[in-house]
């Protein structure tokens, strides 16, 4: 049992370039052949005499790829330079990390009730005070 259903090009044992009048001449041989049954050769060629079917068929099937000759020496400038290294930094260890339990506490509390102020309140630690302040010269 074949793993692919073969083309009407291999059921009537024509090229991809013949003509009408060969899709004609090759039922024959392909029936006494008997590799096919006689509705699967018979398919074939009213698919291949039907020009749109045919074009349909010749736009699906993929061409065989080009024997590439001397591979290596294409592709050995490319070998002899270094892969791409990217160097970065170490990580981190992750006992460093530290979490001081007063942020958490302060960053998860519940929200303080909303009052009627037109904008929410700031939390203390995030209050301006002096220190945020520029320098100002005050004149004489």
């Amino acid at each position: 049992m074949p793993l692919h259903e073969p083309s009407p090009y291999e059921v009537l044992g024509i090229p991809p370039t013949a003509g009408v009048r060969e899709i004609n001449l090759a039922v024959g041989p392909a029936m006494r052949q008997g590799r096919h049954t006689r509705q699967e050769i018979q398919d074939a060629a009213a698919l291949l005499r039907n020009p749109d079917r045919r074009l349909e068929l010749d736009i699906q099937q993929l061409l065989p790829p080009d024997p590439v000759d001397g591979v290596a020496e294409l592709l050995h400038p490319v070998l002899e330079e270094p892969l791409l290294v990217v160097d970065r930094p170490p990580a981190t260890p992750a006992a460093l990390l530290v979490v001081r339990r007063e942020e958490l506490t302060v960053d998860f509390a519940e929200p303080a009730p909303a009052s009627t102020a037109a904008e929410p309140p700031v939390p203390a630690r995030f209050a301006a005070d002096l220190s945020v302040l520029p320098p100002i010269e005050i004149p004489e």
